[in-house]
């Protein structure tokens, strides 16, 4: 019933700024190639290379043992899992949510954005019912490593940005929950096209933009978009106080019609 409710008070033709953009698809269905593509883009984004920075938040919460090693493949099994699921919730969740991609000149997929356009606060009791029904029903159970303290980075990474969620979430805006360019495909300008086309969303119906991001090159990615830093937060592993936190979290909020020409 819920879904439903969400879904009517999508305005007509919400997203059409993003679809009218040349060189950008709309993910018609969780199920299919298009699907598929926006899952492996996004994790293998932020997964990272040798050459392309992770993800770092999600870096942190996998831990030393498979820092900087890229072709491990515990690094794309857990982060793959995180990014099914919150695709595939966004897939599921009728008008409100889309997946984009990002197309190359050859018309292949090589970047994946995921939004929402939320006309209320979000509900955190709904959200985690949707968790578990993709988890139970879909993506099955994480298998994050309890023996170095995996399962809880990723939960206080996931407390974190919950609690920025809180704190930020407007009564109505567009929120970006992921953006992600594939290793191969960076500098070629492919989040610049994302991003422009979801702010026009936004400014389309006159209300702030809202996404997290962690470290200072992806802040100064989105501050060309005319996103600003609202607050910055520390991530600590709640079983060891000794750990390495991660300090570089940040809420980013842009204002309706900052979009650079």
């Amino acid at each position: 019933a819920m879904a439903c409710l969400c879904s009517r008070v999508a305005p007509h033709g919400l997203w059409d700024p993003v679809t009218s953009t040349p060189g950008i698809r709309k993910v018609p269905s969780p199920n299919g190639p298009d699907a598929v593509a926006a899952v492996d883009i996004s994790t293998r984004s932020f997964a990272g290379t040798a050459t392309s920075e992770p993800e770092l938040l999600l870096d942190w919460a996998l831990g030393e043992n498979l820092r900087n090693k890229w072709d491990h493949p515990d690094r794309v099994k857990h982060l793959g899992w995180i990014l099914r699921v919150v695709i595939g919730m966004a897939l599921r969740a009728g008008q409100n949510r889309a997946v984009f991609l990002g197309l190359t000149d050859n018309g292949e997929p090589g970047a994946a954005i995921t939004v929402r356009f939320l006309p209320r606060k979000p509900n955190a009791t709904f959200e985690v019912c949707r968790n578990l029904t993709e988890m139970c029903c879909r993506a099955g159970f994480p298998a994050f490593d309890a023996t170095n303290g995996m399962s809880r980075r990723v939960e206080a990474a996931d407390d974190a940005l919950e609690n920025l969620h809180r704190k930020h979430a407007r009564a109505a805006d567009t929120y970006v929950q992921l953006m992600a360019v594939a290793p191969e495909h960076q500098g070629q300008r492919l989040c610049s096209k994302l991003m422009r086309a979801v702010c026009l969303v936004a400014d389309a119906k006159n209300l702030p933009a809202r996404l997290e991001t962690s470290g200072a090159k992806n802040v100064a990615v989105y501050e060309k978009f005319g996103f600003k830093t609202v607050e910055r937060v520390t991530v600590r592993d709640p079983g060891d106080k000794n750990a390495l936190a991660f300090d570089h979290f940040d809420a980013m909020v842009r204002v309706p019609s900052q979009v650079p020409a």
